[in-house]
């Protein structure tokens, strides 16, 4: 199996653009920002894409015609690795395919789940269930004088200062996982134009207090990678979230990931009222 390196991007982007994903875990920058926790191998076998971090397979991409076929082949090759295999965030569909064909046991894997909202409800914060969303971005208004930039290879090293910053300030025996994910923002911001993302920074009195960014996820979905605000400046990420959806206006549609379980997040995500829910499942296939 090949071990995942940014030279991949080629590959992984084809893949995705001709069979275009549901789960947000499926664009390059995602698996390849994470891949220190993953480790993603990869093979391509009959036409299809097939991934897989240690012992767990992700979903397949390619033709229908063929996914079954290649995932019995890479089933294969991955006993020879491993003696539990098991899946891991596979949507609604694959699942199904996957079930029918081999003696598995799925369970929704809920801490997985991506909230998808309708971008323009993200923009205009309309009706009373959006009130004290409305209130939050009044409040800034009133409050802030700030400025608004594209985020860009200029900025980029700013931005990551702001990160470290940010991370200064969490108490990392609490929360190992910040660690993680500013080693995956670094590999972002580090190389920026190369992964042809967009993302905006939010500045107040010509400092950084807030930036996100994110790309394409299929024809009418964005996916937001990353969201970051001074949490001294009241208001900020509810503004920075408005900011990133009014930049992704062209997509109907805006995946904000996942809660992965902690109870504050998952609160924040319900508070913006989803569309919709990307269900995930996982399980252990039987050898």
């Amino acid at each position: 199996m090949k071990s995942l390196t940014i030279d991949d991007k080629n590959i992984f982007d084809e893949y995705f653009s001709k069979f275009p994903p549901e789960i947000s875990e499926y664009t390059f920058t995602n698996l390849f920002m994470w891949n220190h926790v993953y480790d993603i191998k990869y093979e391509i076998i009959d036409g299809c894409l097939l991934i897989a971090s240690g012992n767990k397979i992700f979903p397949p991409v390619g033709p229908a015609e063929s996914i079954l076929d290649a995932f019995g082949k890479f089933f294969k090759i991955m006993q020879e690795y491993h003696s539990e295999i098991y899946l891991d965030r596979f949507d609604k569909d694959s699942a199904c395919k996957i079930k029918e064909l081999y003696n598995v046991e799925l369970e929704q894997d809920e801490n997985n789940f991506d909230y998808v909202y309708n971008t323009q409800d993200l923009i205009n914060l309309s009706g009373r269930k959006y009130h004290n969303k409305k209130n939050h971005i009044n409040r800034f208004l009133k409050t802030y004088d700030y400025t608004l930039e594209e985020l860009s290879s200029e900025n980029a090293l700013e931005c990551l200062k702001f990160t470290e910053k940010w991370l200064s300030l969490k108490d990392i025996e609490e929360n190992p996982g910040v660690i993680q994910e500013f080693d995956a923002i670094k590999k972002v911001l580090d190389n920026y134009e190369f992964f042809k993302l967009k993302g905006i920074v939010l500045k107040i009195s010509g400092k950084i207090e807030a930036y996100s960014f994110g790309e394409k996820l299929n024809p009418e979905t964005a996916v937001t990678h990353i969201e970051k605000a001074n949490p001294e400046i009241k208001d900020a990420y509810a503004f920075i979230n408005m900011c990133f959806a009014k930049l992704m206006s062209e997509y109907k549609y805006i995946n904000r990931e996942q809660d992965l379980g902690i109870p504050g997040l998952r609160y924040a995500k319900q508070s913006y009222h989803p569309a919709k829910m990307i269900l995930k499942f996982k399980g252990k296939l039987q050898i």
